[in-house]
């Protein structure tokens, strides 16, 4: 365990369980870039907010770009206690977390971003016992997830038909790079982490992925095209895995500082990701590149594999022995079409989603 403390006792008043409080600085782990969306709008604004409810009894240090593991490495550097805490992507650690990767594997049906954030972080922490049961094998508690902006067709030379795409190299994970592969094009399974030295030696010829990552994984030095039809979303980043000894040994009211701001870090990350989306794409247009939509045969190809996400998601749940698989997909399903209608109510308020978020999940864990 990694944290640090320090006799401080008289630092704070006494917690509601009458513990003394005490000063803790807290590593946190990304893979992705200190100037990465998550990061610089939802992370870092987090910690400081914590640091502050706390009464400065937690601070946080925080190693990003990898330097305290890959995304392969950061969901067991958390759970042995190199880590006290960090941002874990479920697909690639399938084996460890397949409950939750067999949920985000979906990544077909996630048109709407904020949607897809609200639904997936109901379904960890009200519907999902058994998400809760591998984080706790894992010696992980899982705070919030949030959702990357909406995936588009980004490629290194325009491309315009499906026939165009069907035979490219494309980096494309889990659902996304099933549906990918059966309507003709070459996925590649690859992190993000990866996609620039991919991209750059050829063995990618287009990614699918947020536009937002022109910027945050550079991919402008390279893509000069995009199709602005939305493939869906990434829904599964746990923002904040904790180590549970770590978590366990807080006081109440410390825990009760993060539940509090998880509302508004979900929030702020979706917000800002579909304006860092919005944002790549302009620069791409100012720039030489284009930005426009995939022909028809793709958008009908495309829209039977999104009608297809459930079903594979469930044969692949099967086949890796999940119980209860399609009870679990059809209670995400539930919330996936509550969320979508509650988007319709909320719009573009974003005080609005974020009040949601709290007053319908985050108050209740």
């Amino acid at each position: 365990m990694t944290i640090r403390k320090t006799s401080a006792a008289a630092l704070a008043a006494p917690s509601l369980t009458a513990t003394p409080g005490l000063a803790l600085e807290m590593t946190y782990g990304a893979y992705t870039s200190p100037t990465h969306t998550t990061n610089v709008n939802g992370i870092q604004p987090t910690q400081e907010r914590i640091t502050e409810a706390t009464n400065g009894e937690i601070t946080f240090e925080t190693f990003a770009g990898g330097a305290m593991g890959g995304p392969k490495e950061l969901l067991g550097n958390v759970g042995n206690g190199i880590l006290d805490s960090a941002s874990v992507v479920d697909i690639y650690v399938k084996s460890s977390l397949p409950v939750s990767s067999m949920i985000s594997s979906m990544l077909a049906i996630g048109d709407d971003p904020k949607v897809m954030a609200a639904a997936v972080n109901e379904f960890h922490h009200l519907n999902c016992p058994q998400c809760k049961e591998e984080l706790e094998e894992n010696n992980v508690v899982g705070l919030s997830w949030s959702a990357t902006g909406a995936y588009h067709v980004i490629c290194k030379e325009p491309i315009k038909t499906l026939a165009d795409l069907q035979g490219r190299k494309i980096r494309a994970t889990s659902g996304i790079g099933v549906a990918m592969q059966e309507i003709g094009a070459a996925p590649v399974s690859i992190t993000t982490a990866e996609m620039y030295e991919a991209m750059q030696r050829g063995q990618i010829d287009c990614a699918v992925g947020a536009t937002a990552w022109l910027d945050t994984y550079n991919l402008k030095d390279f893509a000069k095209g995009v199709w602005s039809n939305a493939l869906g979303s990434y829904f599964g980043t746990m923002n904040w895995a904790i180590n549970q000894d770590v978590w366990n040994e807080l006081t109440e009211d410390q825990r009760q500082a993060f539940k509090d701001n998880m509302a508004q870090a979900v929030a702020d990350i979706m917000w800002a990701y579909v304006d860092d989306n919005e944002t790549a794409m302009e620069w791409l247009k100012e720039n030489g590149g284009t930005v426009e939509e995939s022909d028809q045969a793709f958008k009908d190809a495309w829209a039977e594999q999104q009608a297809k996400a459930y079903d594979t998601a469930l044969a692949a749940a099967e086949a890796d022995g999940i119980e209860n698989a399609e009870e679990l997909l059809n209670t995400f399903k539930g919330l996936v079409e509550k969320w979508t209608a509650r988007m319709e109510e909320i719009g573009d308020d974003k005080a609005a989603y974020q009040q949601a978020l709290q007053d319908e999940i985050f108050s209740k864990i």
